[in-house]
């Protein structure tokens, strides 16, 4: 069973109901599981619901009152360097998850990072589990999401996996289907007014109604304000302000970037993504703005020069209206 304090953590999610019954099942009984696959739209909380699981899977002081967090993996765990616990995430420019984090034979297994197949070779240092986090499955490119199929179809005794994705239609329906699969989704509008009473509807706009964009949002409030003021005066400019926009969003960009520890790549993307989230919502304006901010989004992320691309973008839509 789950611990008072992993119980609090739990409880304390907003939403997800679905999944959170599904952790406290595990918590009692695993059941053999050896692959949780956790979805659902950014700022769900997938990575909460992940970090807690593997607080229960890697605890050796297991009992009727769960994991009691005072074994020598559990202390490992809390430092952030456990050797039983791998985290794989998207790494480059193109934020991909290559198969050489998947698998190398050409590495010794204590170089890092280790990838996931010489990661479980060895049975746990401290841990009951070793367990392997695979943070937006979804960048995984082709060869590295085959190569991760051989683990899941056979799969070490010891060996836990946690994949999250946004995106679980990118993923391999083979990987889908040898994973327990558990959708982590957005709480009601009730639930979230609860939990923050006091965000704006701007604030839950661009949030998308999921509460981890919401304390996003909180944290870096002036710089969304003056996303919200140059998303609200758009659409009043003239084409021949479109430099002027490009030069207005550098800046914006720049901000996201300065209140945030991200690259400047990720900093663009995120300001993109907002004023896409904006004017999805926003009455009267043209439907095409938002295909076109998403297309610069996917250019951001794909190299694209930053000046470049917001001067196509904004040049196109204060000439097409």
């Amino acid at each position: 069973m789950l611990s008072s304090s992993t119980a609090s953590k739990l409880d304390s999610l907003v939403g997800l109901a679905t999944a959170k019954h599904l952790v406290r099942r595990l918590a009692q009984d695993d059941h053999g599981v050896h692959a949780l696959l956790l979805y659902g739209s950014i700022g769900t909380g997938k990575d909460v619901l992940a970090n807690l699981l593997t607080e229960l899977w890697v605890c050796t002081n297991i009992s009727d009152e769960g994991a009691d967090g005072t074994c020598r993996a559990c202390a490992a765990l809390g430092r952030g360097n456990s050797p039983d616990v791998l985290h794989i995430v998207p790494a480059g420019r193109s934020a991909i998850i290559p198969v050489l984090a998947i698998t190398n034979d050409k590495i010794r297994d204590e170089d890092p990072p280790v990838p996931l197949l010489n990661f479980f070779r060895t049975p746990p240092m401290f841990a009951r589990h070793k367990v392997a986090i695979i943070h937006d499955a979804h960048r995984m490119n082709h060869r590295a999401a085959n190569a991760l199929l051989k683990t899941l179809e056979e799969p070490h005794p010891h060996a836990k996996i946690i994949l999250t994705t946004d995106s679980v239609g990118s993923l391999l329906p083979t990987i889908i289907s040898r994973c327990l699969a558990a959708a982590c989704e957005a709480p009601s509008e009730e639930e979230l007014r609860q939990a923050f009473p006091n965000a704006t509807p701007d604030q839950i706009r661009l949030s998308e109604g999921t509460p981890g964009r919401i304390r996003n949002i909180e944290e870096r409030q002036a710089a969304y304000d003056r996303l919200l003021a140059f998303a609200r005066s758009l659409p009043n400019r003239k084409k021949g302000e479109a430099l002027v926009a490009t030069e207005e969003f550098l800046s914006i960009s720049e901000q996201f970037k300065a209140n945030a520890d991200t690259t400047a790549r990720a900093a663009q993307a995120a300001a993109l993504d907002s004023l896409a989230t904006f004017f999805a919502r926003e009455p009267g304006i043209p439907p095409h703005w938002t295909h076109l901010i998403i297309e610069s989004h996917r250019r951001i992320l794909g190299n694209g020069q930053a000046g470049i691309v917001y001067d196509a973008l904004f040049t196109a839509m204060l000439g097409s209206r």
